[in-house]
């Protein structure tokens, strides 16, 4: 293990991860501090709302940040007029419709101000997947994965009602998208990616239907979750998510890392440069998290200190999934950035419907029914595309030690 921390600091991915670190714990300080200053009820209400814009940012952005990341990435480029359509154009056209349809059909909640949040949370992904190809990693990583909390908490230390911090987030949110325009415009790589010479992109179904499931089995917990739940069960129970899913804090370093090699192998056509990668990534996942994960089971003493009504099987139930997410880290990074999308689609629309089905047999629901269901699902979704990837690609995605080529420190 201490090999590994010297190995990483003296690595550009050291870097990465301090910074993933940092938006992790800034993120899970502004929840605390939103449900300290909200109380669990509304910090409850918010969170249900919060779950469903950031739902409806994939379904209105059809795949834009994926197949940004895809195409900007492999060296194809993109031309503008594509990349402001991904961006911005179809996402506000298909707010308009989606507004006025669940209006019609869903009228108690407040849809505007949600597909509003849902327009600007896409963009500042879709500005975050140019920003990666253009190399700012740490750039496109604040944006992305910060920015939108940052927004949210922002808005929730000020206001009270959870309308009202949707549309300053919305607001909020929109000008640091428009700060991260520059970067983009002015970066010394952008005319070799982006630019009039390039071809145009349709969309990528398989891609859209890939992000759309992955953040409705993200979300699926919270969403279908707090319908069954009361609000401060709800509101207990998205703390708990966020704390275990600190634990994944290297999952998403990971991906973002390799995200670059994957293409490269795969436009490359190189499978063992493409196994290689997968190792990579699988290396910086997994030991980084299960520390993690023993620092969280010996903070159980002081997390029951400071709530004694914690309820600790919840959390340790979450923690057990994220592990099993941990173990099969690159199986969506290579599906999505070779042409498999569809298999990813297929094992999170299973993760999704092992969710509702999970959800059937633990009614009436409660926390820890919940927290099963959901550590189900996704460790469904997880070994399916793994299986999948083996047997389409004949790349193994499964992190492990003993794989001793792949876990050699240099």
């Amino acid at each position: 293990m201490m090999a590994f921390l010297r190995y990483c600091l003296n690595q550009p991915v050291g870097i990465a991860m301090a910074v993933r670190a940092g938006l992790v714990v800034g993120n899970v300080a502004v929840l605390f501090a939103l449900a300290l200053w909200l109380g669990l009820d509304g910090f409850g209400g918010l969170i249900v709302l919060w779950g469903l814009a950031l739902v409806a940012a994939t379904c209105l952005g059809f795949g834009g940040p994926l197949i940004l990341l895809a195409r900007l990435g492999d060296g194809a480029g993109m031309h503008p007029r594509a990349v402001i359509g991904l961006c911005i154009g179809w996402p506000v056209l298909a707010a308009c419709g989606a507004g006025l349809a669940l209006r019609l059909v869903w009228p108690d909640l407040p849809w505007l101000v949600v597909l509003a949040v849902a327009v600007t949370v896409n963009l500042a992904s879709c500005l975050a997947s140019i920003l990666r190809a253009l190399g700012s990693v740490h750039l496109s990583m604040a944006l992305r994965d910060g920015a939108p909390m940052v927004a949210l908490g922002a808005a929730g230390l000020v206001l009270a009602e959870p309308a009202a911090i949707l549309w300053a987030t919305a607001t909020g949110l929109g000008v640091i998208c428009l700060g991260a325009v520059g970067p983009v415009l002015w970066h010394p790589q952008r005319p070799s990616v982006i630019s009039g010479d390039r071809p145009g992109a349709g969309l990528a179904a398989d891609l859209w239907a890939t992000a759309v499931l992955g953040m409705g089995l993200a979300q699926v917990d919270i969403t279908l979750g707090g319908q069954f739940l009361t609000p401060e069960q709800i509101g207990v129970y998205a703390l708990l998510r966020r704390l275990a899913n600190l634990v994944a804090l290297p999952l998403s370093v990971a991906t973002w890392v390799s995200a670059g090699p994957i293409s490269a192998a795969y436009a490359a056509r190189d499978t063992a440069a493409l196994q290689s990668a997968s190792d990579t990534g699988a290396r910086i996942a997994l030991l980084p998290g299960l520390g993690l994960a023993a620092l969280c089971l010996l903070a159980l003493p002081v997390l029951e200190i400071w709530m004694p009504d914690l309820p600790v099987p919840v959390l340790l139930v979450l923690l057990a999934g994220t592990l099993v997410q941990l173990a099969f880290a690159q199986g969506m990074s290579v599906a999505t950035l070779t042409g498999q999308g569809h298999l990813a689609a297929g094992a999170r629309l299973a993760g999704v419907l092992g969710y509702l089905g999970a959800v059937m047999v633990f009614t009436p629901l409660d926390p820890l029914g919940n927290a099963l269901a959901y550590a189900l699902a996704t460790s469904l979704c997880a070994g399916l595309l793994w299986l999948w990837v083996w047997r389409s690609m004949g790349i193994d995605t499964l992190a492990r030690p003993m794989r001793r080529r792949a876990w050699r420190m240099s």
